[in-house]
């Protein structure tokens, strides 16, 4: 069965997480992060335009990748590492404080990226 728009914006937001976790950072890596927030946000709108999201994804998690998102073209526009912290950080903070009864978050997490387990155990 394929992903769900709402499941595959949060797989790119996951995948951004990821690269900031275990890729050198560099310009290229800002490059990656800002198409996997480009995804998430083009995905979770087109996503919640077409169905009430049965986890609960309204457009206030829309605001919250496209916040990311804006802080990421910054860097690149200025070419700079310095908001990748607070971009990792927002993502940490969002994937970890998400209900277990958001079941694509939480589908997520442990098929796809095991790593996040240790993010998320502490």
């Amino acid at each position: 069965m394929p992903m769900n728009d709402g499941r595959l914006a949060h797989l790119h937001g996951l995948n951004a997480l990821e690269a900031l976790c275990h890729e050198y950072w560099n310009m290229d890596l800002v490059k990656k992060v800002e198409e996997e927030l480009t995804h998430a946000v083009r995905l979770l709108t087109l996503h919640l335009e077409k169905v009430l999201c049965p986890c609960g994804d309204n457009r206030e998690d829309i605001r919250f990748y496209q916040s990311l998102l804006e802080m990421t073209e910054r860097a690149r526009e200025e070419n700079s590492l310095f908001p990748l912290p607070l971009v990792q950080e927002g993502l940490e903070k969002y994937f970890k404080e998400k209900p277990a009864s958001h079941r694509c978050i939480t589908r997520l997490k442990v098929t796809s990226h095991h790593w996040m387990e240790e993010i998320v155990t502490g």
